[in-house]
Order: structure tokens, then sequence, then C-alpha cells
């Protein structure tokens, strides 16, 4: 059974119960107030014939035509005594003579339905010298209000089917229109499906917070991610096809001089292994950096660490591999900066950001530190070197990325350094950012929240 079919008859039958539920009450009130108001009538006459003393002045009944014109169409007076006989009764309608005699102490009103109508009748004590000796009758037949109510039923009935059946045909066709944005969701994705193509959903041009609208829009936004991720793939295994490439032809045609000519000049053999044995390692550090942009996990190593020894000694060491000046500064005269995160990752960020810096600059370089009031670890990367064009910096964490007048294989890397900066920090939860200008040096911000949980 489709959607549309099992909306269209839930809110049938829902309706369904909601008519019947509302005509069952006004029926019920119809029939209730009408008799209520029948009683209270036939009450007040009682109370009137018990002022007539009935008691002292038998021959009320026995000259009808006293008692008679107080009766009216479908109606009936009994006088009963203790014995629950009928000692007096006068009548116009032979069908209330049927219904059983009862002796009664108190006030009480019977209300009863038949086949042929409704019947209302009104029992009151009639006491002489403060004690009862009878019980007065009065009832009446409302046959012409069971004759209304059975109209009303048929009019409930007819205007209930008719509302069912309008129900559904509008609901059918309201349905239809309900559920072509949805139709033309499920041909899109059935049509992406089978050509393998991307494929935009058409929204109305005026904007709207149908939520229809709102889920095609979302639709349409998934599937430009979904493109560009996968421009971005496809990207990916070209350049990385083209890395791995360089390095593996390289290897093969030492290998392949070695064999042929190699053996016999010893100079020749040291520069074949020379170069097969650092493109081994540029293939090995290629195919480590690929391994850790592939890591997902969030904090996995989440650990409490102190950020300002760790900076420390990664400055120190590379200081000290590359005889240049590098200078850890602080925003405060702290004595220790604790935080939550993989501190072996956070070193690999520090040592990328400082190998960056040492390969395209000159001068000292200088990481500063700092922490904000809502415990945001500020680090800032400082070189005075030369600097990135303006429209290349959107482009710098990109994997396999290098600008052509600073990024080139001769001075090392493959171009991924950037991008694993950038996976390590969106795992810790913060931000970076690149500030460069030609010819003045670059600046790397980063934001890394002291508990990236």
């Amino acid at each position: 059974m489709s959607l549309k079919l099992k909306i269209t008859l839930g809110v049938t039958v829902g309706l369904m119960l909601i008519l019947f539920i509302s005509f069952t009450f006004a029926y019920y009130m119809f029939i209730r107030v009408t008799t209520k108001g029948e009683a209270d009538l036939l009450k007040e006459k009682a109370r009137s014939l018990l002022l007539k003393d009935l008691p002292n002045h038998p021959e009320y009944w026995k000259d009808n035509s006293q008692m008679e014109e107080l009766l009216i169409p479908q109606e009936m007076l009994r006088y009963i005594g203790p014995d629950s006989k009928v000692i007096y009764q006068i009548f116009s309608d032979e069908t209330l003579i049927r219904y059983p005699v009862t002796y009664v102490n108190k006030d009480t009103i019977t209300v009863e339905t038949a086949s042929d109508g409704i019947y209302v009748f009104v029992k009151m004590p009639v006491f002489k010298e403060g004690h009862q000796i009878a019980t007065l009758e009065i009832g009446r037949s409302l046959r012409r209000l069971g004759q209304y109510a059975d109209m009303l039923i048929s009019v409930l009935l007819l205007t209930s089917t008719g509302t069912l059946i309008l129900a559904l045909i509008g609901g059918y066709f309201y349905t239809n229109v309900l559920f072509r944005p949805l139709q033309d969701f499920v041909g899109t994705m059935q049509n992406i499906e089978q050509s393998g193509s991307f494929r935009h959903i058409n929204l109305p041009a005026k904007a709207t917070n149908d939520e229809l609208v709102i889920l095609g829009a979302t639709f349409n936004r998934m599937i430009d991610r979904l493109q560009d991720m996968f421009q971005k793939q496809e990207q990916f295994v070209a350049d990385a096809s083209h890395e791995l490439r360089t390095p593996l032809t390289i290897i093969e045609s030492y290998a392949s001089l070695l064999r042929r000519w190699a053996f016999h000049d010893e100079k020749l053999r040291e520069e074949a292994l020379e170069a097969i044995i650092s493109e081994s390692a540029q293939l090995k550090q290629l195919t480590q950096n690929l391994l850790s942009l592939t890591d997902r996990d969030n904090c996995e190593q989440e650990v409490a660490f102190d950020l300002l020894p760790l900076a420390r000694q990664t400055a120190a060491s590379l200081r000290i591999t590359s005889g240049r000046e590098i200078k850890v500064q602080l925003a405060s005269d702290w004595q220790e900066l604790l935080m939550m995160g993989d501190s072996y990752k956070i070193k690999q960020l520090l040592i990328i950001l400082l190998d960056n810096a040492l390969k395209y600059s000159q001068q000292k370089i200088v990481m500063y530190i700092d922490l904000t009031d809502d415990n945001w670890v500020i680090l800032k990367v400082i070189d005075q070197g030369i600097g990135i064009a303006e429209s290349e910096i959107p482009h710098l964490f990109d994997r396999f990325y290098r600008s052509d007048k600073a990024r080139n294989r001769k001075q090392g890397g493959v171009g991924l350094g950037l991008a694993i900066a950038l996976h390590i920090v969106q795992k810790h939860k913060g931000t970076i950012e690149l500030q460069s200008r030609l010819g003045e040096g670059t600046t790397v911000i980063v934001k890394l929240p002291v508990n990236c949980q």
C-alpha cells in the first residue's frame, strides 16, 4: 500500500471517528435536553394537581371533566395506592397504561425508550395529614420527539456519509498535490542511481517554509557536497597516483641501471643506491601521510598534557636539526598550560607548521602561545619568509597542493602537510587560519579548545 493511500485512509478513518463521536454527543444532548424539558413541565403540572388537595376531593376523578381538561393528547394521569394498585386513572393515549405501576415515596422521573417512541413518567407522593397515602403519576408520550430523533439520525448518517465521500475524494486529490514534490524527489534519486550523475531537485523560485521545500533544499545541498567530495576524491586519486608514480619510476629506473651497468661501476652504483633509498623514504613518508588523513577518530587518545614543555621541546628539536632560531613566546608568565587532547597529534601539528616556516623563510621563527578567557588555546607560528599569494591561500589545505612559487618537490614534501594539520585541528574541534602576503611572511593561527569534548 502506498504512503499516499495510507494517509488518505488514515485521515478518512480519523474523520469517521470524530464524526461518530460528535454526532453521538449531539444526538445524546438533543434527547437529554428535550426529555428534561418535558419532565420539568410534567413536574410543574403534578404540583398544580397536588394543590387541588386530591385526597379530600375524590370527585375530581369521578367527574372526569374536571381532570380531562388538564390532559393534552398523548398523556396519562394515575392515582396509585400503597399496594401499587391504580385507584384512579384517565388517559388520552392507551400505550401509556401498559407500563408497570409502581408506588414511590419521593419525586421520580423515568424515561422509557421503545420502538414507537419515547415516554416520560413523573411520579410524586401524595400526603394527607403528614402521611403519604398515594402516588400521583403523570405520563406523556413523546412520539413526535421520537420522529424528530429518527429524522436527526437520518440527517447525521447522510451528512456523515457525504462528508466521508468528500473526504476520500478530496484527500486523494490533496495527497496527489502534496506528494508531487516527493514523487519528483523519488524520480530524481532513481535517475541519480541509474545514471550515476549528480542532479538537483527542481524547487520553486520563491523560497517558502514548506517542509518539502526545505527537504528539497537540504537534498540539493547534500548532492553538492557529495559532488564536491567525489570530485576531490577523483583529484586525490589522480594526485596520489602521480605522487606514487614519480618515486616508483625513479626506483625502477635506477634498479634497471644497477642490473645493467652499475655492478662494475662503483660510482654509478652508489648514485643508484642513494636515489633508491631517497625515493623509498619519500614513498614511505607519503604512505604515512595518507594514513594520517584516513584517521577519523575525534580525540581518540584524549589525555591531559602540558602544552608548554611540548612546544618548547618541539621547537628545541627543530632548532638543533635546522640550525635556525625558533623562539617560543608566551602571552603570560605561565608555569603550565594544561589541555585535553592527543599530545602526539599536537606535536605532529607543531612540527608541520614549524617545518613549513623553516622551508620558506630564512629569518627568525616565532611560536606565540596565548589562552583566551573562554578557554581556547591560541597558537601562532610566524615567519618572515617569501609569503604566499592571496589567491592561493584558500587552496593551501587541499591535498597535494603546492604553490608554484614556494611549494615544490625540491624543497621536500608532497603537499600533504597542511592537509594533515587541518585534519588534526578538526579532530580537536579547533580552527586553523593562514594570513600571508608575498615578500612579507606568513602567520598560521590555530585555535584549540582546552577540552575537545
